[in-house]
């Protein structure tokens, strides 16, 4: 398992890493990660690292620069792949990593909410659910 974790964190996906004759079949993995606390800990961690490879793929994707000369069609199609690429990679990130790269959810940044209501004539002013204060 540590060996698929290492090959996840450098960005090879589970698919690629069981095609390996030297590696145990995918639905093998799967069913021992979903059988095992300890395996599962070891694959969190595995696509925690590889969703941290991703965020820097997609950035070297969106800052390598186009070729200066050429077909303005392959150049159009070009930043097309490129944005398709960030946007899968983008997805799969935002799904592996939901809570950042120590996968603590009190890392997260707090969602913040404003809410007006209007009970009996008052106006009830809110900037998070726990603080309310009326206005007259």
């Amino acid at each position: 398992m540590e060996k698929i974790v290492d090959r996840l964190a450098s960005g090879q996906t589970l698919v690629d890493i069981t095609k390996d004759k030297k590696m145990p079949s995918y639905r093998s993995v799967t069913s021992a990660v979903a059988a095992d606390e300890e395996l599962w800990e070891l694959y969190r961690k595995g696509r925690i690292l590889q969703a941290e490879y991703y965020a820097d793929r997609i950035n070297g994707l969106a800052m390598e620069p186009l070729p200066s000369e050429g077909d303005p069609r392959l150049l159009n199609a070009e930043v097309q792949r490129r944005r398709l690429e960030i946007d899968t990679l983008k997805w799969t990130t935002a799904r592996n990593q939901p809570f950042g790269i120590r996968d603590k959810k009190e890392d997260q940044p707090q969602t913040q909410t404003f809410s007006i209501s209007w009970a009996g004539g008052d106006t009830a002013i809110s900037a998070n659910e726990d603080d309310d204060q009326v206005v007259h």
